[in-house]
């Protein structure tokens, strides 16, 4: 299974400039951040390929959470991700307002799991992503629910 089917965020948004990293995340217990991946500002992965990642982008077109959280949602439904459940309002660990996205997938007909927490800030838009097969995705949810929890803009 390729990273592009477990976080198809990098295609929906491949066409936002990259900007300069800065955040902070905590990668969790059983988790091996991975280096020297210029399409993730962060990545780390379990030894059963779950995959957790963050990309920082220039807001550009300068816009809002609202705009930022509708442009992420209607391009995963349109790559054939179906919403579990409505999108949730969460806070960074610092505080800054963000919204969380759930999904479900049959990826090589196999269930996959996926979720994403956008936030925006004055000149950047960070994108925390993590996805996997719902056989391992699953046991690992209280792993990615600490890594989101701690992540910092």
């Amino acid at each position: 299974m390729t990273t592009l089917r477990r976080l198809p965020l990098l295609l929906a948004l491949s066409l936002l400039a990259p900007a300069c990293a800065s955040f902070h995340v905590n990668t969790p217990n059983g988790f091996a951040e991975l280096e020297d991946d210029s399409r993730y500002d962060y990545r780390a992965t379990n030894a059963d390929g779950v995959v957790i990642a963050v990309r920082v982008m220039r807001n550009e077109p300068e816009a809002s959470l609202e705009f930022w959280g509708r442009v992420v949602d209607e391009r995963l439904r349109r790559q054939g991700y179906t919403p579990e459940g409505n999108p949730e309002p969460v806070r960074s660990a610092n505080g800054v307002a963000g919204v969380m996205f759930r999904y479900g997938a049959t990826v090589g007909g196999r269930a996959h799991r996926y979720q994403v927490a956008v936030f925006v800030r004055a000149k950047k838009v960070y994108v925390m992503e993590a996805g996997g097969d719902t056989e391992v995705f699953d046991p690992a949810a209280p792993a990615v629910a600490r890594a989101f929890g701690s992540f910092r803009t």
